[in-house]
Parts: structure tokens; C-alpha cells; sequence
């Protein structure tokens, strides 16, 4: 293991954000070495191959940001987390298969405090792998922005409410108001936070515009279900949206609502490009303020984008109402201050927020 020069600390002007890869495997470690060193911004700091050398190479080495194996002999990458955390926290990408058991387990890893995952690259076309570098880059350059002193490790307790007994929750006809949650990067923290906490179902459906591909999301739905007492559901297109239900929408789509009948359907479309200033959640509020008019509650967590904001303008133009976690508490506080600056919002603590999404419905 060898580290790189000493720098200054990140993120000052001109100054690369320094990476230690920690992989059981020669070849993956030299992959990574490569994507990352393809990247003016980026520098290798270390590597590591066992749990045991990547904790001495941390020691010596000044690093930002650090990617674990999850599966890794000895010293594990589970185990490799809760030990940085406890030693000197910095943000942590876990790297899997991304298995059944792979995402299990990787989802274990957000609680302990890693910041985001990724899937090991593979070359099924020069295409895929060439936006699989990219994406591993911009994570890397996402998490070195994450504020570790919003970190904590969630205990979670699996939900009484089995899924077999949800038939019969949701509300049907149409709704009197609707929820819409929007997050990115530090999200996954935020809804294993939030969700598990609440103590009864919501009155009124619940829209999550989660920043994570839909690859991840049908993983991670059934993941946070466990610990969760009403029904998550990965939105399909013409679904009919029930009280009581939490419908999640990935970063790849675009989402709308549309009357049909007495009841109302969730319209689902790829995305395409957008423009700069509006995104999926913006477009999704639009829509909401149209059918909910003031009945709109849009609630921001933790995040590193700014969609969102010509939205929240929007709900409040329509006297909706607008919450956000407390800044100090994301584990990424972009997207909640640009909230703050552009709109009146309140801020509170997430086991604050369920009561409002729990009663929310029109005033």
C-alpha cells in the first residue's frame, strides 16, 4: 500500500479530491486506479486489498474519499465501515455485485454510514462501460461534498406490519391531498430514517422522487419495507394512487397525475433532458398543484441537486405547504438551503416530519 503527496484539504480551488480504493481483488483495484486517474479532479491517494491494510493505509494517508468491497476475507467491508466511522469518519461508496444478497447487504452499509454504492464495473459494451466510469466518478465527486458530522447509525427495528396483512389499506377513490418527498445523495439515510418512524399508515398517498436508478430502487423499496408499517410500491405507469401508500419514483422517469374516473392515476414516462432549472420532482409538484391545488405538501431531504426549486415555488404560490430536514442533520444540505433561499419552508428533525406527512391531507 503506498500513498500519495500530502495536499491541502479538499475542497480548496484547485485542489483534487483524493481516493482510497479497497478491493480484494488485484485487478479491480487496478481498474478503479484507471477510471479515477482519467479524471483531473480525482487522485488515487492509496489501495488497499485486506481489511487490515486499508485501516493502516487510512491512518497515513489524507484522504476524502474511500471505496469498500463489501465482500472481502477477514476483515469485511461491513465491518471496515463501522470501523472508520468509529475512528476517523470520512465518506464511504460501497462497492457490490449487487446480488439479492448483495443489496441486502449494501443497504446494511448506509445505516453504519456509508454515503452512496455503486455496482463493481463490467464491460458489456464500450458504451456501458464508459457510463458506468462516469457515474463512478460523479459519486465520487457527490460523496466528497457529504458533511460527515451528519452521519449516524440508524438501529432499526423490523416492522410488526407484515406485507401480507397491507391488503385493504390504502384509501381508494380520489385523493384529498397528496405528499410529495424529494431527495438524492444522503436519501437513502433520510427514508431509513423517516419511514420506519412512522406509527400508522398516511392519510393520503405519498410520492418519493428518490435520486437513485431504478436498477437500485426496486432493492432498496424492498429493503426500507421491512422496516416499514404500510405499503411502498415502485410506481408503475396508470397506477391508481391510494392513501396509505408510498409510491416511489426513480431518477430515470418523469411522473404525473391524471383523473380517471373518480380515482386518480400516476403517469410514468422515461426521462428525457431537461432543462437546467426544472426536473422529475418540479414537474411532478406542477402537476400536483394542479389536481391538489393547496392540498400539496412537498418535503425535501437530504440532497446535492437544486430540482426542485421552481416546484417549491409553485406550492407556495398555491399557499401549499412546504417542509425540509434540518439542515445540519443531511448528509448533503444543497438541495434543503436552496429550498430555504428561494421559499418559506419549516425545517424540523425527520421523526418530526412523519406527524406532518402521517395527517397530512387538504386544509
Amino acid at each position: 500500500m503506498e500513498c500519495a503527496a500530502d495536499a491541502t484539504v479538499w475542497p480548496e480551488k484547485g485542489r483534487k479530491i483524493r481516493v482510497f480504493i479497497v478491493d480484494d481483488s488485484p485487478m479491480m483495484c487496478k481498474v478503479m486506479e484507471r477510471i479515477f486517474s482519467d479524471d483531473d479532479e480525482i487522485d488515487v491517494a492509496g489501495t488497499a486489498m485486506s481489511g487490515q491494510s486499508a485501516l493502516d493505509g487510512l491512518a497515513r494517508c489524507e484522504v476524502d474519499v474511500c471505496t469498500l468491497d463489501v465482500n472481502m476475507p477477514g476483515i469485511n467491508g461491513i465491518t471496515l465501515l463501522k470501523h472508520i466511522m468509529i475512528r476517523s469518519p470520512l465518506p464511504a461508496l460501497m462497492v457490490s455485485a449487487f446480488t439479492s444478497e448483495g443489496a441486502r447487504i449494501t443497504f446494511d452499509a448506509l445505516r453504519y454510514g456509508a454515503v452512496d454504492f455503486f455496482q463493481k464495473p463490467s464491460q458489456e459494451s464500450d458504451k456501458d462501460l464508459e457510463d458506468q466510469k462516469t457515474a463512478l466518478r460523479m459519486k465520487v465527486k457527490r460523496a466528497a461534498g457529504v458533511s460527515m458530522g451528519a452521519a449516524r447509525y440508524l438501529r432499526l427495528g423490523r416492522s410488526a406490519v407484515r406485507s401480507a396483512s397491507f391488503e385493504g389499506i390504502g384509501k381508494t377513490g380520489y385523493p384529498a391531498g397528496v405528499s410529495v418527498i424529494g431527495t438524492s445523495t444522503g436519501g437513502y439515510a433520510s427514508l431509513l430514517t423517516l419511514f420506519p418512524a412512522f406509527t400508522a399508515p398516511p392519510r393520503e398517498p405519498v410520492i418519493v422522487v428518490a435520486g437513485m436508478s431504478g436498477q437500485y430502487l426496486d432493492f432498496f423499496i424492498e429493503y426500507l419495507q421491512a422496516y416499514t408499517p404500510f405499503p411502498l410500491r415502485r410506481v408503475r405507469d396508470r397506477d391508481v394512487i391510494q392513501g396509505g401508500v408510498a409510491y416511489f419514483v426513480s431518477a430515470d422517469e418523469i411522473s404525473s397525475f391524471e383523473q380517471n374516473g373518480n380515482g386518480l392515476t400516476l403517469r410514468v414516462t422515461r426521462r428525457t433532458n431537461l432543462s437546467d432549472r426544472e426536473g422529475p420532482l418540479d414537474l411532478l409538484l406542477f402537476s400536483a398543484t394542479e389536481h391538489f391545488s393547496d392540498g400539496t405538501l412537498a418535503v425535501y431531504l437530504s440532497g446535492d441537486l437544486r430540482e426542485g426549486i421552481s416546484g417549491a415555488r409553485e406550492v407556495h404560490r398555491i399557499r401549499g405547504r412546504i417542509w425540509v430536514q434540518r439542515p445540519d442533520t443531511c448528509l448533503s444540505p444543497v438541495l434543503v438551503h436552496s429550498v430555504m433561499d428561494a421559499v418559506e419552508a419549516r425545517s424540523g428533525l425527520l421523526p418530526e416530519l412523519v406527524p406532518v406527512i402521517q395527517e397530512w391531507s387538504r386544509p
